[in-house]
C-alpha cells in the first residue's frame, strides 16, 4: 500500500516449501526495493525451524499410496490451494487416472487458469471430471434439481460425470470430496478403498469433534486413512531471514501465537494489542 508517508508491505501468508516459491521470492525483491515504512506480516510458524517436508514430499507419499490403491481413493485438501491442487492433479496424470472435482471448485479452477504463472488447467481439462450431486429429486433431472447458477451455467461441459459412473470403474478415479459434502460416499459407495487427509491434524475441540465424525465415515466404508499434508506458511528461519532483508522501518506481527519471537530480530517491532489504533 503506497501512503503519503511510504510504503507498507502486508506479507499475507508466505510459502517457501511449495510449487512456486519463485513467486515468494519476487514479492521479497519488490518489498525491498519498496523500502516500507512498516511491515505486517504474519507469523504462524515462527517458532518453528526449517524441515525436509515440503509440497514434494505430499507428492511422493501420496502417489504411492494412490498407486497401491485398487479401489476407489477419496482426497480431501483445501481446494483454493494451487499448490495442492496441482499436486493431485500431476498424480492423476502420472497414474492415468481421472481427478473428479466439485462444480464449486470448479468456479475457482477457472479463475486460476487465467493467471498464466499458476500454470493450472481449466476445470474442462482431459485429465479432470465435473461430479453431479444428487439434489432434491435424487434422479439428475437437469431441469427440476439444479437451480444454482454456477451449476447451471456448466451443466453443458462435456467432462461431467456422476457416482454411478464412477462405482463403474472405481480405480480409474481420484474423487476430491471435502468432509463437509461425505454424504456423497452414500452414491459412491467406496467401500474398502482410500481417503487421504491432505489437511492439518485437528489442533483445537471444534477439529476434534469434526475429525471424530469424519473417522465414522471412513470406518463405516471401512477406508484406510493416509494423512498427506505439509503447511502452508513459511518456517519461523526462512521467515525471519526474509524480514531481515526487507528491513522496515517497523515490523507489526500479526496472525501468530508467538509474536516475541519477532523481537530477537534487529527491527523495530511493535508488539499489537488488540483494538488498539497504531498510526505510522
Amino acid at each position: 500500500i503506497y501512503t503519503s508517508e511510504g510504503p507498507i508491505v502486508y506479507t499475507g501468508d508466505l510459502r517457501m516449501h511449495g510449487l512456486k516459491n519463485e513467486l515468494t521470492e519476487e514479492f521479497v525483491s519488490e518489498a525491498i526495493k519498496a523500502n516500507p515504512i512498516a511491515v505486517i506480516t504474519e507469523g504462524t510458524r515462527i517458532d518453528q525451524k526449517k524441515t525436509n517436508i515440503s509440497e514434494r514430499t505430499v507428492f511422493m507419499k501420496a502417489k504411492k499410496a494412490l498407486k497401491q490403491n485398487k479401489n476407489m481413493s477419496i482426497v480431501d485438501f483445501n481446494f483454493k490451494d494451487v499448490d495442492r491442487f496441482t499436486t493431485f492433479y500431476k498424480i492423476a496424470k502420472e497414474l492415468n487416472k481421472q481427478l473428479v472435482i466439485s462444480f464449486k471448485h470448479a468456479c475457482f479452477l477457472e479463475q486460476y487458469h487465467q493467471d498464466k504463472k499458476l500454470k493450472t488447467p481449466d476445470s474442462k481439462d482431459e485429465q479432470i471430471k465435473i461430479l453431479l450431486p444428487k439434489r432434491n429429486t435424487g434422479t439428475y433431472d437437469l431441469k427440476e434439481d439444479y437451480r444454482d447458477k454456477f451449476i447451471k451455467k456448466r451443466l453443458n461441459y462435456p467432462n461431467i460425470i456422476n457416482a454411478e459412473d464412477i462405482r463403474k470403474n472405481p480405480s480409474k478415479f481420484i474423487v476430491v470430496l471435502n468432509y463437509w459434502y461425505f454424504n456423497t460416499m452414500v452414491d459412491l459407495k467406496p467401500y474398502q478403498g482410500m481417503y487421504i487427509h491432505s489437511l492439518s491434524e485437528p489442533f483445537n475441540e471444534e477439529m476434534e469433534i469434526s475429525y471424530d465424525r469424519m473417522k465414522n465415515w471412513l470406518d463405516h466404508f471401512d477406508l484406510n486413512l493416509i494423512q498427506a499434508h505439509c503447511s502452508g506458511h513459511i518456517n519461523g528461519e526462512d521467515l525471519k531471514s526474509i524480514l531481515i532483508k526487507i528491513h522496515p522501518k517497523k515490523l507489526f506481527p500479526i496472525h501468530t501465537e508467538h509474536p516475541k519471537q519477532f523481537t530477537t530480530l534487529d527491527l523495530n517491532t511493535v508488539m499489537i494489542e488488540e483494538g488498539k489504533t497504531y498510526k505510522l
